[in-house]
């Protein structure tokens, strides 16, 4: 029978052999000849109670399995950022998106049909002035108001690739609301305002309580410097953040139809060649039209309110004017 030899390694010096092995802390393992892989190998193992395994070479050196190495911080930091600055991004794209979809989202009615006619709105105000001291306006007339803004401010507002659809009113509650359905460069935007009304001779004073594009609620100023930038009327004017409206022009404009419809207007031309016929008649207008001027001039706009869904305009009678 073959004796069974096995290899004892001291803590430090030279094996049996002559081989110099390096001091260990851990315990040595007794290896068979022919019974291992390791011996198979010539390589012996020495088991470590440490965190790490020593591995013990056939030269006798100890190896020590190398440790992963952890990233810089640098490294760490640009990671983090980067991270954040795509979370970042993501939730931008989310919430324009969000933005665009509220800002676009049209909730608002439908454009009614206007039925009113200017000339029978100013008659109907030359008549009421007189009669009752008083001017009152639905949203149909109103409507018609804004209808001719619109037509009138549509070469300037092009310029600045704004189109408007719809603009109309609903007077009610004491407050008149208006709707703007408009395209800023091919995106609709519907807009919504509610404004009180008061006067401040000779301005009616629009004073807007809120606003909004879609379902986003609107800063009040922008709509008004909007408004003061893309609006043509020579009688509409912006003062600290308040709409004005010159009411001289509104009497001026009373007069020059009221006069046309009754059929006051005189030819100017060719007055040689008249007949005295014609010339006793464009007399006789010329009178009437006169009296119906200062009639209607001698009134005074004085206060603004909202009474019964129609905005009222009181007016008074002023001698000293007239004279």
């Amino acid at each position: 029978m073959e004796e069974e030899k096995t290899l004892a390694i001291p803590l430090g010096g030279t094996t049996a052999e002559g081989d110099h092995v390096q001091p260990t802390t851990g315990p040595v393992e007794s290896a068979s000849t022919g019974s291992s892989p390791e011996q198979k190998s010539g390589k012996a193992t020495i088991a470590n109670n440490g965190p790490q395994p020593l591995e013990v070479r056939r030269d006798g050196a100890v190896s020590q399995p190398e440790k992963p190495k952890k990233p810089g911080v640098v490294k760490r930091v640009f990671a983090a950022l980067g991270a954040l600055i795509i979370f970042l991004l993501v939730v931008m794209v989310i919430g324009a998106g969000l933005l665009y979809f509220m800002a676009t989202r049209d909730e608002m009615p439908t454009a009614p049909e206007i039925k009113a006619e200017m000339s029978d709105v100013i008659i109907d105000s030359a008549v009421e002035m007189i009669s009752e001291k008083q001017i009152s306006f639905n949203s149909d007339e109103i409507n018609l108001f804004l209808k001719t803004l619109v037509e009138k401010s549509a070469e300037k507002t092009a310029e600045h690739g704004i189109e408007v659809d719809d603009l109309f009113s609903v007077v009610a509650n004491d407050r008149i609301t208006l709707y703007c359905r408009m395209r800023y460069k091919g995106i609709a935007l519907p807009i919504k305002a509610v404004a009180s009304l008061s006067y401040d001779d000779p301005y009616i004073v629009i004073s807007l309580e809120s606003a909004y594009v879609g379902k986003v609620s609107l800063p009040s100023d922008i709509l008004i410097k909007y408004f003061g930038e893309n609006v043509v009327s020579d009688n509409i004017s912006i003062h600290n953040g308040m709409i004005y409206y010159d009411t001289t022009e509104f009497n001026d404009k009373i007069t020059e139809v009221t006069i046309k419809q009754l059929g006051l207007e005189v030819d100017k031309s060719d007055q040689k060649e008249k007949s005295w016929w014609q010339s006793v008649k464009d007399w006789f207008k010329e009178k009437t039209a006169g009296i119906v001027s200062d009639m209607i001039h001698n009134v005074k706009f004085k206060n603004v309110t909202i009474i019964d869904n129609n905005i009222v305009i009181s007016v008074s009678y002023d001698k000293a004017d007239k004279e």
